[in-house]
């Protein structure tokens, strides 16, 4: 859903090989989700998105006087590579099996143990220009001087703390705030896939389904689609008022329940939150939720390139105080920007962050027993939401003479 600002709601050898893998995977059996998404992987779109980020990281190097950067985090590993290295196999692990070494001359390696190697190489890295420095897996404490031995440097930053490197991580989180449009078009399909999922489950809860059943359900329609879900939250009833965002814990849906989950496809994150009432709703949730959608509103409309996130979060306050709910806003956090994590940054009072063009955001507005929340990206001109529901009861919000649609509570 597209809204104005009144929200506008390689070389010819590395295409061979990339494409021979590409035919080899699309002659297997198809999941019905993988069908449309060898769109995300023509070489030329890889080439030019990786080109992007290269220019990114040189700047870099060059502003921190480093010779290397060796990427181990596996959100930066995902964004390096355009999406295309897996280098977790533990969900809830930030580092990854292996790491990325990007030389400020262009040089790429991948830094492995022999064991993980092949699988990395063979899959991704070989076809966008990676070499590999590998050692035995009981070598892993001479990582660093196995790297200075074959590259021949010696300042290198490094993404996590390492013995021997410089740490910047901190700094390097900023460069994957702007999204190329390679990144965007992947997110378009994220945010569709996700939202149709939660909806599909909407649609099937009943009474007496308990709430690690409903989590259950969601989690198989992601994983149907080939997104993994990394916030799953399924509260229902009293205990969404009494702890708003609650873990499962297993209570009985009697008429009231919240689908709040942030999906994972290629290292991009897509949150979003929907509600299903069984029979009329209650006009106290009626209307503290329409209050929350209307924040919720305001929150989009104000976040524009160049403005400083802590001055949105301040200007809330009225938003909050406008709706009949002045102290809400203390309850909970309100959100801020997504992106390779569930959350780039949550903003504070204090935050200094500055919006950037073409950056994600999932602001979160709650009031104890509701919460809006959705996915959109900033443009220069434009917010675009990615988690649009279709078939669902939408609600007008009139501000300053304008309507902007937002989702509603689904009433079965």
């Amino acid at each position: 859903m597209m809204h104005r600002r009144t929200f506008k709601g390689m070389t010819s050898g590395f295409r061979f090989v990339l494409w021979a893998v590409l035919i080899m995977v699309s002659c297997q059996d198809k999941m019905p989700w993988q069908e449309n998404l060898e769109y995300f992987q023509q070489p030329d779109q890889i080439r030019a998105e990786i080109a992007v980020k290269m220019n990114r990281l040189r700047a870099f190097m060059e502003k921190n006087d480093l010779q290397a950067v060796l990427l181990s985090q596996v959100r930066n590993i995902y964004w390096m590579t355009a999406g295309l290295c897996r280098s977790q196999r533990v969900f809830n692990e930030e580092t990854g099996m292996a790491s990325l070494l990007i030389l400020k001359d262009r040089r790429r390696y991948l830094v492995s143990s022999e064991s993980v190697a092949p699988r990395l190489m063979d899959e991704n890295l070989r076809f966008i220009g990676y070499e590999l420095i590998s050692y035995p897996w009981y070598r892993e404490n001479r990582r660093l001087e196995t790297i200075k031995e074959i590259t021949h440097i010696e300042k290198i930053g490094c993404d996590v703390s390492y013995p021997g490197t410089v740490f910047v991580g901190n700094e390097f989180e900023s460069l994957r705030y702007s999204l190329t449009e390679q990144e965007i078009e992947r997110y378009r399909w994220l945010g569709r896939e996700t939202t149709e999922a939660i909806t599909e489950v909407c649609r099937k809860v009943q009474p007496g389904m308990g709430e690690y059943e409903i989590q259950y359900l969601m989690a198989r329609a992601l994983r149907s689609r080939g997104i993994l879900p990394v916030v799953l939250l399924t509260p229902v009833d009293e205990r969404i008022f009494a702890y708003g965002e609650a873990l499962p814990g297993g209570a009985t849906l009697k008429k009231y329940a919240m689908i709040d989950v942030v999906g994972e496809k290629w290292g991009l994150c897509a949150a979003v939150t929907r509600f299903v009432h069984l029979g009329p709703v209650p006009k106290h949730i009626e209307t503290m939720y329409r209050a929350a959608v209307r924040i919720m509103t305001q929150f989009q409309k104000e976040t524009i390139p160049g403005r400083v996130v802590s001055d949105i979060l301040e200007e809330s306050k009225s938003w909050y105080s406008d709706a009949g709910f002045e102290e809400s806003w203390k309850e909970f956090h309100q959100g801020g920007a997504i992106g390779y994590k569930n959350r780039e940054y949550v903003v504070y009072p204090y935050s200094s962050n500055i919006v950037q063009p073409n950056q994600a955001f999932a602001w979160n507005p709650m009031i104890r027993g509701v919460k809006a929340q959705d996915t959109f990206i900033v443009h220069d001109d434009s917010t675009e939401t990615l988690t649009v529901s279709q078939d669902w009861p939408m609600i007008q919000i009139k501000i300053n003479g304008n309507v902007y649609s937002q989702p509603g509570i689904l009433v079965r």
